[in-house]
């Protein structure tokens, strides 16, 4: 067996070696020309857009905490406290993921921030705290009960950034390749509100060693209008909605709190 240990000076390089061929995000150009992955995660313009619109309804990220459910490597978070947030707990419940923002923390010098393990929905149902904004990029399609994430998000948090891919058949019957989102559908309800799961299986794509995803086999999409819909019966009406188009299927950002 060879030796793990290193026998060079160290680099950012070799740090993030430790996960060679496994990252998803490009590094900032902070760490100089190493290599990783090629999402542009670290300089994000959905953080930009959430920053800017959370301001127009009154939550100024410089006063404000964060929530971050889900942060996968961590360049969300990065670009949140460059931008001024007064601190961000980001929870991550893959633990290869949750290790590489702990890597990318050290590497960048990064304050302000508290890295847990765990799962996000199960932390906001055991919290009795709340912070001023909630931040949720990737996450709700995820999610098995979405509604239950949107309520809890609505609960423990003052205001709200969601960026998601919802069902839409639209987009469906324009790319039958992919459908997304369409393993069957079924009618719920959870604490009051009724609305349409749509099952997204993942298939072949459920590789733990490369995948991002949630914990289960599936998820459930939600519709556009019942995403924002949920919201609203929660309590977070105002909402600055602004859809885009993605390659796995439709997707929005959003920016909502209390009236």
């Amino acid at each position: 067996m060879s030796s793990p240990y290193a026998t060079k000076p160290p680099s950012a390089q070799q740090t993030l070696d430790l996960f060679r061929g496994k990252w998803a995000s490009r590094m900032p150009a902070g760490l100089g020309g190493v290599e990783a992955g090629e999402a542009a995660l670290f300089e994000d313009p959905r953080v930009d857009w959430a920053v800017a619109n959370l301001a127009k309804l009154g939550f100024p990220i410089a006063d404000c905490t964060v929530l971050e459910a889900g942060p996968l490597e961590g360049g969300h978070t990065y670009q949140l406290i460059r931008a001024g947030a007064k601190s961000v707990t980001a929870v991550e419940a893959h633990p290869e993921a949750f290790l590489k923002c702990l890597v990318l923390k050290e590497l960048l010098a990064v304050e302000r921030v508290n890295f847990l393990y765990g799962d996000a929905v199960a932390f906001l149902r055991s919290i009795g705290h709340t912070y001023d904004i909630g931040f949720a990029s990737g996450f709700l399609y995820h999610m098995v009960n979405p509604v239950e994430a949107l309520e809890l998000l609505c609960r423990r948090t003052r205001a709200l950034f969601l960026w998601t891919v919802y069902w839409d058949g639209e987009f469906n019957r324009a790319h039958p390749d992919r459908l997304a989102g369409s393993a069957g559908a079924r009618q719920a309800e959870h604490s009051g509100f009724r609305h349409t799961l749509h099952r997204h299986n993942y298939g072949e794509g459920l590789d733990y060693g490369s995948f991002w995803g949630g914990p289960e086999s599936f998820s459930n999409w939600m519709e556009k209008d019942e995403i924002l819909g949920a919201l609203s019966h929660f309590g977070f009406s105002r909402q600055i909605v602004e859809l885009e188009s993605n390659p796995n299927g439709s997707a929005l950002r959003l920016a909502a709190t209390r009236p």
